[in-house]
């Protein structure tokens, strides 16, 4: 409602106190949509986002460095998109890691903050036990983003499969820095960076999509070779 039609219900509320108080009162007690048990990631950040001077709302999402990116892309869950195609590689026994509240179906969830995995962490899983590792839009959240990945291939049966959704570069929304993920996000993946990274740990691509996406993701599967010493 804009600001003339704002004065416009002011009026006339001021005219019926009893319905200005009780809706004050509603107010008063109903929690904030962030205050929710499981609330959006959105739902956290929407008021600093609408009043941020880079962003502009604009209905259904965002417009940001010329772009406009929908709200879908920050409500969390980014996983969904690509469970189907990653479910025909990670059968068998696996994890998730940094799945939140939306773990790859059939796998065991590892968190650090949130969702049925809160608090599991990759430490907890013996080495060359796993038929898989998936993971979902979290290795741009870690620094030590290659030693974090040679851990997870660690925990692979030789023949195991790591299958990693990322973040496009294209997002501007999930570049470090970005009003949308401030220093939450620490680099910004790339196909080849990462394809390289995983040959340097003896795991073959099987399967990769650069993108982007309808969620401006990449994903890249890749399959252990052997041991690395």
């Amino acid at each position: 409602m804009d600001k003339e039609g704002l004065k416009v219900k002011g009026v006339a509320l001021a005219k019926k106190p009893f319905r200005f108080v009780r809706m004050l009162w509603r107010r008063l007690i109903t929690p904030q949509l962030e205050a929710l048990p499981g609330a959006p990631d959105l739902f956290h950040d929407f008021r600093r986002l609408y009043q941020h001077p880079e962003v502009e709302r604009r209905p259904g999402g965002w417009f940001y460095k010329g772009k406009f990116y929908p709200d879908y892309l920050t409500v969390g869950g980014a996983g969904h998109a690509i469970f189907p195609m990653a479910l025909k590689y990670c059968r068998g026994k696996g994890i998730d890691v940094g799945a939140g509240f939306w773990p790859l179906p059939g796998a065991v969830a590892l968190d650090l903050k949130r969702g049925p995995g809160k608090e599991k962490i990759i430490s907890d899983i013996s080495d060359g036990t796993l038929d898989y590792v998936f993971s979902s839009h979290c290795l741009e959240h870690l620094e030590n983003w290659r030693q974090a990945l040679g851990d997870w291939v660690k925990k692979l049966k030789p023949g195991g499969i790591v299958f990693l959704y990322l973040p496009h570069p294209d997002c501007a929304i999930w570049h470090p820095g970005s009003p949308f993920v401030g220093k939450g996000h620490k680099w910004i993946p790339a196909q080849e960076v990462i394809s390289s990274a995983l040959g340097d740990l003896d795991c073959m691509v099987v399967s990769r999509d650069d993108g982007p996406d309808a969620m401006y993701s990449f994903y890249i599967c890749a399959r252990k070779e052997r041991e690395k010493n």
